[in-house]
């Protein structure tokens, strides 16, 4: 898979998943009251889960990315 298909992959599951945690569906993440959503470990897991294979920032970068532009 080209790295540009890659990203685009990232950032259409960190958007999904971005959805997911303003629908209230990860509610059950205590980090996601007190952290931004970048810093939760179980979101970045999560993320990192559905696309393998990126850095930990590029994923913190994704989601931060998904979180904005899923307002």
């Amino acid at each position: 898979m080209n790295e540009k298909i890659d990203n685009q992959t990232l950032s259409s599951e960190a958007y999904r998943l971005a959805e997911e945690i303003r629908d209230k569906k990860w509610g059950h993440v205590t980090d996601l009251h007190v952290k931004p959503v970048p810093d939760c470990e179980e979101i970045i897991a999560e993320l990192a889960k559905r696309c393998p294979g990126h850095s930990l920032e590029k994923y913190k970068r994704a989601i931060a990315r998904g979180m904005f532009e899923s307002k």
